[in-house]
C-alpha cells in the first residue's frame, strides 16, 4: 500500500517521534510539492525528525497543475490538501490518503479516495502490531501542543480496547 500524506498528520507523528510507523505500514510514502514546502517551514524538534524522514523514506512526488483534475471540487481547500488529494487520485494500486482536515476528507470521499487521519494511522499501527498502545501516544501528541478534543481521544482508546 502507498500512503499519500498532507502536512498536519506528518507533523503530529513527528512531534511524538513516530514517523517510522508510516514506513512500517506502507510500501511507499509520498507527499506533493506543497506539503514538502510546508514541512520545510517547521521549526522545533519535529523539524529534525521530518528532515530525517524526508531523506529516508518520505518522497516528494512530481505533480503538475493538470493533475489537480476537478478544480471545482477542490476549490475551498488549501493548496497542500488540493495537491495531496490530486496525488492520491493519480496513484495506481492500493493508496491511502493521510489527511486530518474534515473538508479535505469529504472531498476525497466524493472522489472515492480512501482516507484516514493521524489517529487512524495509530489504530492501524496497533492492529498490525507495530505499536503496543495508542493511549500514551495520544497523550504525548496533546502534550506536544497538537490539539485533540477529549472526544477525539476517547473514541480511539475505546476502539483499541484501552479504556
Amino acid at each position: 500500500m502507498r500512503i499519500v500524506s498532507n502536512t498536519s498528520p506528518l507533523i503530529g507523528l513527528a512531534k511524538i517521534d513516530c514517523l517510522s510507523i508510516l514506513r512500517d505500514i506502507a510500501s511507499e510514502v509520498l507527499i506533493p510539492p506543497m506539503v514538502h514546502r510546508e514541512l520545510l517551514g517547521k521549526v522545533g524538534i519535529e523539524s529534525e525528525r521530518i528532515d530525517k524522514a524526508l531523506n529516508d523514506f518520505i518522497h516528494v512526488a512530481d505533480l503538475r497543475l493538470s493533475d489537480l483534475g476537478n478544480k471545482e471540487v477542490l476549490a475551498d481547500l488549501d493548496e497542500g490538501e488540493k495537491q495531496a488529494i490530486a496525488l492520491a487520485s493519480i496513484c495506481s494500486g492500493d493508496v491511502l490518503l493521510l489527511l486530518d482536515d474534515r473538508a479535505g476528507r469529504l472531498v476525497a470521499g466524493k472522489l472515492n479516495i480512501p482516507t484516514t487521519g493521524l489517529i487512524g494511522i495509530l489504530l492501524l499501527a496497533k492492529e498490525k502490531g507495530i505499536i503496543e498502545k495508542i493511549g500514551p501516544l495520544l497523550d504525548e501528541i496533546r502534550n506536544q501542543g497538537y490539539w485533540l478534543s477529549d472526544k477525539v481521544v476517547d473514541a480511539p482508546r475505546q476502539l483499541a480496547g484501552e479504556k
